[in-house]
C-alpha cells in the first residue's frame, strides 16, 4: 500500500508576504496515477515495474522558517482639540508654550523623517464651534506623504471646547478598519491632554467631574462626567477588530486621571513597558518627543506580516534565532485574518537592531 505523502510547499509573492499550501496524496490520486502506467503492452512485466524504482524518498517532511515581512504601517492620528490643550503643560492659561503649541513643534521634528515610511490620516476632536460633539468622517485619510497635511490643522484651527474621546475613536477606527491592504499593518495613535468626557447619557449628580472642582464643584452638566467605562470599552473593540491604540497624555495635571489613561492604554492593546504609568505621559517637550519617538519606532521597526498559516498551524517566532513568547513582553497577532504581527520590549529592540525575524511552522 502506497503511504500518504505532505508535501509543504511555500510561495514567496511580489509583495514580499509568503503563502503555505499543502497537499495531501490520497488513494483516488494514487490510482489515477497508477492506472495510465499500469496500461501497457502483455507481458510487459508485473504493474508498476519500472515505475517504483527510482530514486530513494525525500524523506519527512522538516519545518522551514518562512521570513516577517516588514510592514508598511497605517497610523489614524486622533488629536485633542479640546479647549484646555490652550493650557501649558502645567496647567496654567496663558503662562507659556500651550500644549496645542507643543504637540505642533513635536510632530514637525518626529513626523516628516517617516514621511514615507508611515501612511498617516488624522482626526482631529471636537468640531470646531461645537463644545462636545466628535468629527463624523476623518480630516485626512492615511496615505504617504501626508505629513504637511496633518502638521497643517495646527495652524488653521484653535482649540475649544470638551473631549468627546469614545465618539472620536469609533469614528477614526471605522475608516482605518475600511482601508485593509495587503502590505500594511493598521494603528492608532491618541494625543489628549485630559480625561475623556462629553456623555450626555451620564447622571451628573453621582459621576466624577472632570472640570476643575474649584469652577465646577457639582459637576452641573453631563457633559462634564468622566466618561471612562465607555471610552475603555471602545479601545478594548478597536483592538479587538485588530488595531492597536498607543495613548499619550499631555500636562502634569493629568496626575488625578493617571488611573483613567493607564486603563485605556491598556485596553488599546499596546501599553508603555516598563516602570510608571502604562500611558505615554509627558510633563515637558523632551518626554513627548521621546513618547512620539518610541511609539513610531515600533510601528516602523516591529510590525511584520506573515499570510499563509491556518488555525491548524503550530509554529514558533524566533528572533535572532532565539524563540520568542507569545504575550505582551513577546509577540502577538495584531490582526490574524490580515497576518498583522507585531513584537514587543526585547524583541522588538533586537529586531529593530538588525536581528532577524522569523517564523518556523511545523509540518503536519
Amino acid at each position: 500500500m502506497r503511504s500518504l505523502c505532505c508535501v509543504l510547499v511555500v510561495f514567496a509573492f511580489g509583495c514580499g508576504r509568503t503563502q503555505v499550501v499543502r497537499y495531501s496524496l490520497d488513494a483516488s490520486v494514487d490510482a489515477g496515477v497508477d492506472a495510465g502506467r499500469d496500461a501497457g503492452p502483455p507481458d510487459a512485466g508485473p504493474p508498476d515495474a519500472g515505475q517504483d524504482a527510482g530514486p530513494p524518498d525525500a524523506g519527512p517532511c522538516l519545518p522551514r522558517p518562512l521570513p516577517l515581512v516588514p510592514a508598511v504601517p497605517t497610523v489614524m492620528f486622533v488629536i485633542d482639540r479640546s479647549g484646555s490643550m490652550l493650557d501649558d503643560l502645567d496647567g496654567r492659561t496663558d503662562a507659556g508654550v500651550s500644549r496645542w503649541q507643543l504637540l505642533r513643534t513635536t510632530l514637525t521634528s518626529v513626523l516628516p523623517p517617516l514621511d514615507q515610511q508611515i501612511a498617516m490620516g488624522a482626526l482631529i476632536f471636537p468640531v470646531p464651534m461645537n463644545a462636545c460633539t466628535a468629527p463624523t468622517a476623518v480630516d485626512l485619510s492615511p496615505a504617504l506623504g501626508n505629513a504637511s497635511r496633518l502638521l497643517s490643522f495646527f495652524t488653521t484651527s484653535r482649540p475649544l471646547g470638551g473631549t468627546p474621546t469614545a465618539d472620536a475613536l469609533e469614528v477614526a477606527s471605522s475608516h482605518l478598519r475600511n482601508l485593509r491592504t495587503a502590505t500594511s499593518a493598521r494603528a492608532l495613535v491618541l494625543a489628549t491632554d485630559g480625561a475623556p468626557n462629553c456623555n450626555e447619557s451620564l447622571r451628573n449628580a453621582t459621576c466624577v467631574c472632570t472640570s476643575p472642582p474649584q469652577f465646577n464643584p457639582n459637576c452641573d452638566a453631563p457633559t462634564h462626567c468622566l466618561d471612562d467605562d465607555l471610552t475603555i470599552a471602545q479601545l478594548l473593540a478597536i483592538f479587538g477588530q485588530g488595531m492597536p491604540t498607543y495613548v499619550i497624555g499631555l500636562g502634569s495635571s493629568l496626575n488625578q486621571f493617571a488611573s483613567t489613561l493607564d486603563a485605556m492604554a491598556v485596553a488599546g492593546g499596546v501599553p508603555r513597558q516598563g516602570i510608571g504609568p502604562r500611558y505615554y505621559s509627558v510633563a515637558n517637550q523632551a518626554e513627548l518627543t521621546d513618547a512620539f519617538n518610541r511609539v513610531t519606532a515600533q510601528l516602523t521597526r516591529c510590525t511584520f506580516l506573515l499570510n499563509g498559516l491556518t488555525l491548524n498551524d503550530t509554529f514558533v517566532v524566533q528572533v535572532g534565532g532565539v524563540a520568542v513568547p507569545q504575550g505582551p513582553d513577546g509577540w502577538e497577532w495584531l490582526n490574524l485574518t490580515n497576518g498583522e504581527l507585531a513584537l514587543h520590549g526585547v524583541a522588538c529592540d533586537q529586531a529593530a537592531a538588525g536581528a532577524l525575524a522569523t517564523v518556523l511552522v511545523d509540518c503536519h
